[in-house]
């Protein structure tokens, strides 16, 4: 038999931010909890608003499956005396396990012949499970701030006021931060019931939507975007696409309706990123725009409510806005009158970190490293305009603009070095230096703006790692993964030259510990963003493995790895590739360069031949990026090395020939590193060699 069960947790405001990830960790930890306490179950799904989390599985098994369990006693050959009378050993266990010796019977194991019993375990009931798994489960869950508010000092987001528990009709009973669970909704805070009954899965949908709360995030999504669809006809325009904004608006509304406004045309003479932001970082609103990009004095707000027949609050967002935006214009014309040079001095009283000093120093720190990376990105950025980007890139921290749109921290320089004249790659590159913002973002659009992209976020992590401020679990105060994140997206998408190792050794603050640490960190951060561009794990492990310094080599290695992996020749080489690592691992003394080719057998002299003449030619390609091109030179060895293993024993006992076989399969070894660890590519199925060889 199964069931449906509901589970709906009710609290004050979640912060909406925080919805997207905790519903995927619901899903994944609640489903995790009963493949665990084996209750089959057909489908599960976490559903929510800010102020309810909610699961809802389908076909719950009413009973946990029953499995067989063996419990060993005693080893059979001390199991009995020599009469053929149970030991002592034996009536102990016996006796212990509330059975007679006739019980017991011998079992087969690794270890040899055993003596026990088999029993079933399992068979407890759902309603059981859920109701001892659910309150710690929930209280498990990841939100970046909790709080607590009675005198247990038990920690959640925000307040729990109701739990609903249902599975089939039936309440399951548990108390969770001292609520019990009952079969008791809340609809709409203002608009709906605060006491609804529910019957069922079902039934919560249809009582939740008749007291004004749309339980599932997808259908709220799909109502605000039919309604912003709508209000963009009625204006003649579109609206410019925000999909964080929809996510947040999704998540604050449990019965969203748009409504539309507008704000003064003498506003558009701010620049089009301040009114945007404007409207978005403080109201929530969407912008509308013409077909040709010009942006519209109107505005979208998504209202928790059910409509607003008299405007009454149309006209109080209108009301809000113009206050806001009548701020930013004045804060927009009041910055200009200090430039953003004279404002760099400003910075020295605006700390960036207790441990690693003022705004300020970060400056005069980045300065010396700029160069740095101006020089191994090759993105030859004039030095008067590396300097000045850098030098201004954090003036406007100390405008008033900035000050009440954070959000406009880096635009808003860029704006204004644009209006104090300076030239594309000076204010674009201010303008970019936070970019890529996420993963979707795009890099800078200058090579000065990349420059300073990279060095702002090195500059970070660098003195982060060395003053022991490092990441741990989900613990990243100063987002340092995003950060590194940056830099690794920055030089793939603009597939720019560099060196970490070079990088690190140009700041004094990275010890030996220090540098050892990120270079772990950051390799992690490539992997995943090699990952992400669609190539397959074990490719991007294969080149990792080998060297990581250099991003766009990386890239340029794992693309011909990925071009020539099904080819059947390095299928087969890979495998070889495997048993030579670790014949490898068995050495156990130096392994010297072979020098010439007397004494050895035809198999190994044809190998160590193709060796020394394909090693320099791997080395040229590589140097000269043509890694598909090694690859294929490395891939046609296969005959020789097939020879060498089907006729050739490498561990021979004379340990001269041994350790000379082991020195030509080393420098076929080090060949291959030089594009990557062939024996990390993964082959799903191949005919076993004909022979060892060892």
């Amino acid at each position: 038999m199964s069931s449906a069960f509901l589970l709906e947790v009710g609290c004050e405001e979640i912060p909406a931010r925080a919805m997207g990830p905790v519903l995927d960790e619901l899903k994944k930890k609640f489903g995790g909890m009963l493949v665990e306490q084996k209750l089959s179950f057909d489908a599960i799904q976490t559903l929510g608003s800010a102020r309810r989390l909610v699961v809802h599985v389908a076909g719950l098994a009413d009973l946990q499956e029953k499995e067989k369990v063996t419990t060993l006693g005693p080893p059979q050959r001390i199991a009995f005396n020599d009469d053929g009378q149970p030991s002592r050993a034996l009536l102990g266990f016996a006796r212990k396990s509330g059975l007679r010796v006739d019980d017991l019977r011998v079992f087969d194991t690794e270890r040899g012949k055993y003596m026990g019993f088999e029993s079933e375990a399992g068979g407890r009931s759902a309603s059981e499970i859920l109701a001892e798994g659910i309150p710690p489960l929930i209280a498990s869950l990841t939100f970046p701030k909790t709080m607590y508010w009675d005198d247990s000092r038990r920690e959640f987001a925000r307040p729990i006021r109701w739990v609903v528990a249902l599975l089939g009709p039936s309440v399951v009973p548990f108390n969770l931060y001292g609520v019990p669970s009952g079969s008791t909704s809340a609809g709409h805070r203002i608009l709906g019931s605060q006491a609804i009954p529910v019957p069922n899965f079902d039934g919560y949908l249809k009582r939740l939507e008749a007291n004004f709360v749309l339980v599932s995030q997808e259908s709220r999504r799909e109502k605000i975007r039919g309604e912003l669809d709508a209000a963009c006809g009625s204006l003649g325009g579109r609206m410019i696409p925000d999909e964080d904004l929809l996510d947040e608006v999704v998540y604050i509304n449990e019965y969203p309706t748009v409504v539309v406004g507008g704000f003064e045309e003498r506003f558009l003479d701010l620049p089009p990123e301040v009114l945007i932001t404007a409207m978005r970082e403080h109201q929530k609103y969407f912008a509308v725009e013409t077909a040709d990009g010009t942006l519209l004095p109107n505005f979208l707000g998504v209202m928790n409510t059910k409509g607003d027949p008299r405007g009454s609050i149309r006209k109080g967002h209108e009301r809000v806005l113009k206050a806001r935006l009548s701020d930013a214009l004045f804060f927009w014309e009041a910055d200009g009158r200090q430039t953003l040079a004279d404002r760099v001095d400003g910075l020295a009283s605006v700390t960036f970190h207790r441990k690693l000093g003022s705004y300020k120093d970060k400056i005069d720190r980045m300065l010396g490293l700029a160069n740095t990376v101006n020089a191994l990105t090759g993105a030859a950025v004039p030095p008067e305009t590396l300097e000045a980007v850098v030098a201004w890139s954090k003036s406007d921290l100390i405008t008033d603009l900035v000050g009440e749109f954070a959000g406009l921290q880096g635009i808003a320089g860029g704006l204004y070095a644009r209006r104090e004249g300076a030239g594309d790659d000076v204010w674009k590159a201010i303008y970019d230096q936070y970019r890529p913002a996420g993963l979707d973002d795009r890099s800078p659009e200058t090579a000065s703006g990349a420059v300073l992209a990279l060095t702002d976020r090195l500059d970070t992590v660098f003195g982060c790692f060395s003053a022991g401020l490092i990441p741990k679990g989900s613990a990243d105060p100063l987002a340092l993964r995003r950060q590194t994140q940056g830099i690794v997206k920055i030089l793939l998408d603009r597939e720019m030259p560099f060196s970490l190792d070079a990088a690190i050794a140009a700041d004094p603050r990275m010890n030996e510990t220090a540098a050892e640490l990120f270079r772990g960190f950051y390799r992690d951060r490539l992997k995943f963003m090699l990952g992400r561009m669609g190539f397959a794990y074990d490719e991007v492990n294969a080149v990792v493995a080998t060297d990581s310094d250099n991003p766009a080599e990386v890239l340029k290695r794992v693309r011909a790895l990925h071009a020539v992996r099904e080819s059947p020749d390095l299928i087969v080489i890979a495998t070889a590739f495997k048993r030579i690592k670790n014949i490898l691992k068995q050495a156990d003394t130096p392994l010297d360069a072979v020098v010439g080719f007397k004494g050895m057998e035809l198999e190994e002299e044809a190998l160590a031949r193709s060796v020394a003449e394909l090693r320099p030619r791997v080395e040229a390609f590589a140097a000269g990026g043509d890694y598909s091109v090694a690859l294929g030179e490395m891939a046609a060895l296969r005959p020789v090395v097939d020879a060498f293993f089907d006729k050739i024993l490498v561990m021979h006992r004379d340990p001269a020939i041994r350790a000379r076989r082991l020195s030509i399969l080393k420098n076929l070894f080090e060949t291959f590193l030089q594009v990557a660890d062939i024996s990390e590519v993964v082959v799903a199925s191949q005919d076993p060699p004909a022979s060892t060889g060892v």
